[in-house]
C-alpha cells in the first residue's frame, strides 16, 4: 500500500499539536509549495523527519509520562457494556453538562472509539489517556426528537450496544426495548439532549440519521473531558473508579 507524503507527515505532526499549541511564537507561511513523493515499505525512515522532530520528541515524551491518577481496579472494554465503558461516557456526560451548562440527558461513545481493551489498577498517565482516544473527536451535544432518538437507539442495538451513561435498555431481537432515561421511561413525544462525539453526529457508524440535527460545538475534545474527568479523582484523593452496574442487557 502507498501513502502520501502529506498523509505520513500528518500521522507524525497531529499528536503534537495539543502539546506544542501554548507556545507563544506563531509563524506565519509566506508560500506553500507541494512535491507528489511515493512513499513505499523499502524507503526507509526519513532522516530529515527525524531531524525536523527531534527538539519536540523529548518535550512530548515527558508530557505523555506526567500521572494524572490511579486506576483503582481493572476496568475492560466488553459488549454489550463494561466498566470502562460506563467511566468513559460518565466523563462525557459530566464534561458536556458543565461545558454546554445545560442537564445533559444521555451521553453515548461509539464502542470503536475505545482503542485499548482494559486500564489496570496503578498510575493512568496522560499517555494512556491518548493510547484510549486518540482521536481529536470533539464533544458536541445535540436535541434529539424522541423518534430520532429511538432511530439511533435500534441503530445501537443492532451493533450489540455502545457504552452509555444517563440510561438503560435492553436489547432484543436487535432493537432497544425497556428505555429508561434518568429513571424515567423513554418519551418519544420528548426532546432528549445527548452528547456524542462530532464523528457520529457527522453520520459516523452509519448514523445517518443524526446528520440533520442541529450541533451545539464548543470545539473541545472528548479526550480533554477524560482527563479533566481523571484528575478529578486524584483532586478528591480518590483512585478512578467507574460504576459497576449493569445499564445494557441482552433479552433472556
Amino acid at each position: 500500500m502507498q501513502y502520501s507524503l502529506r498523509k505520513k507527515f500528518i500521522v507524525y505532526i497531529m499528536p503534537l499539536a495539543a502539546i506544542l499549541v501554548s507556545c507563544s511564537t506563531y509563524y506565519q507561511p509566506a508560500s506553500v509549495a507541494y512535491e507528489k513523493v511515493q512513499v513505499k515499505p523499502a524507503a526507509g525512515t526519513s532522516k530529515e523527519m527525524q531531524q525536523m522532530l527531534e527538539p519536540y520528541s523529548a518535550t512530548v515524551g515527558q508530557s505523555m509520562k506526567k500521572v494524572i491518577g490511579q486506576m483503582g481496579e481493572v476496568h475492560e472494554k466488553a459488549l454489550p457494556q463494561s466498566r470502562l465503558g460506563n467511566l468513559m461516557t460518565d466523563a462525557v456526560k459530566a464534561e458536556a453538562t458543565r461545558l454546554y451548562g445545560v442537564p445533559v440527558d444521555v451521553a453515548f461513545i461509539n464502542y470503536g472509539g475505545i482503542r485499548v481493551n482494559q486500564m489496570l489498577p496503578g498510575d493512568v498517565h496522560l499517555g494512556n489517556v491518548y493510547e484510549l482516544m486518540p482521536f481529536d473527536n470533539l464533544l458536541i451535544i445535540q436535541r434529539l426528537p424522541g423518534t430520532v432518538f429511538k432511530e439511533m437507539m435500534d441503530n445501537i442495538a443492532k451493533r450489540n450496544g455502545w457504552p452509555a451513561s444517563g440510561i438503560t435498555y435492553t436489547i432484543k431481537d436487535k432493537k432497544a426495548v425497556d428505555i429508561m432515561i434518568g429513571g424515567q421511561p423513554f418519551d418519544i413525544s420528548k426532546t432528549y439532549v445527548v452528547a456524542n462525539s462530532d464523528y457520529v453526529a457527522n453520520g459516523g457508524d452509519d448514523m445517518e440519521m443524526l446528520k440533520a440535527i442541529r450541533q451545539e460545538n464548543k470545539g473541545y475534545l472528548l479526550r480533554d473531558a477524560l482527563i479533566k474527568y481523571f484528575s478529578a479523582f486524584a483532586e478528591r484523593g480518590e483512585k478512578i473508579n467507574g460504576p459497576a452496574e449493569t445499564r445494557i442487557k441482552y433479552a433472556d
